[in-house]
């Protein structure tokens, strides 16, 4: 089972990869990184996590123990809520094509992780699932679900 150290180093490695602004980083290139983390958390048995893994994978450098992270305070970090809801920079009111893998992981981080859904709606919540549930209202605005679900483009 892999550990906890390396589910962190595997949650930096993926959000060094997710940030648009980074134009050494194709589209191609953040696909290739959200299916691999999901690969990674897809193994059986799954791979723990600290608790500061959680919100760290969510928001990125926004999150509030990234400050504590010695490694992190020279870099930032673009977590998967800003991943979910960046703009494209091509077609108004649309997001990045990269926009609808990243729903998908962090639906499947909250949802399906670990077993999750075989819990049921009364089960408890999993880290991912409660970091989710912790973000403020501004932090889920970032995540543009009105794009994705509404009548907008989602990207892809």
């Amino acid at each position: 089972m892999p550990d906890a150290d390396r589910s962190a180093i595997e949650i930096k490695i993926l959000l060094r990869n997710l940030d648009p602004t980074k134009t050494n980083i194709k589209h191609k290139d953040r696909l290739r990184k959200l299916q691999k983390f999901r690969q990674y958390v897809s193994a059986n048995p799954p791979p723990e996590f600290y608790d500061d893994d959680y919100p760290m994978l969510l928001l990125g450098s926004e999150s509030p123990t990234a400050d504590e992270d010695e490694d992190l305070m020279r870099v930032n970090l673009f977590g998967l809520v800003r991943a979910v809801g960046c703009p494209s920079s091509d077609h108004k009111d649309s997001l990045k094509r990269s926009a609808r893998p990243a729903i998908s992981l962090m639906k499947h981080l909250c949802l399906d992780f670990d077993g999750a859904s075989e819990e049921g709606i009364l089960g408890e919540l999993n880290g991912f699932a409660a970091a989710f549930c912790a973000l403020t209202t501004p932090q889920l605005r970032n995540l543009k679900l009105n794009i994705h679900i509404g009548t907008g483009d989602s990207g892809g």
